[in-house]
């Protein structure tokens, strides 16, 4: 994990990336039961245990960009976020002793 972490945190640099965390302490606004995607007010891929499905019907792309702008509302990003991520690497490396 010390790597995953690493990892997102030089994510974090590009340009073309917008990344948010949301941290444990924040209760979450919308609990989703799965993976997704949203391609603007085109499409949103869902990703089940079972299948992976595109939808395109308007009123499903409306729920699931609600669903992540609520989501992206909860997070943090920047420097807070980046502090939060070598908080978590640094309380790792001490756990492994």
């Amino acid at each position: 994990m010390p790597g995953q972490l690493d990892r997102i945190l030089e994510a974090d640099n590009l340009s073309s990336l917008h990344l948010g965390v949301i941290p444990w302490s924040v209760p979450l606004p919308v609990v989703p039961p799965h993976g997704f995607t949203v391609f603007g007010d085109e499409a949103v891929v869902v990703e089940t245990y079972t299948a992976v499905m595109t939808l395109t019907e308007p009123g499903a792309v409306a729920s699931y960009r609600d669903a992540y702008a609520r989501l992206e509302e909860a997070a943090i990003t920047g420097e807070p976020m980046r502090e939060l991520l070598l908080q978590i690497r640094r309380d790792l490396a001490e756990f492994a002793g």
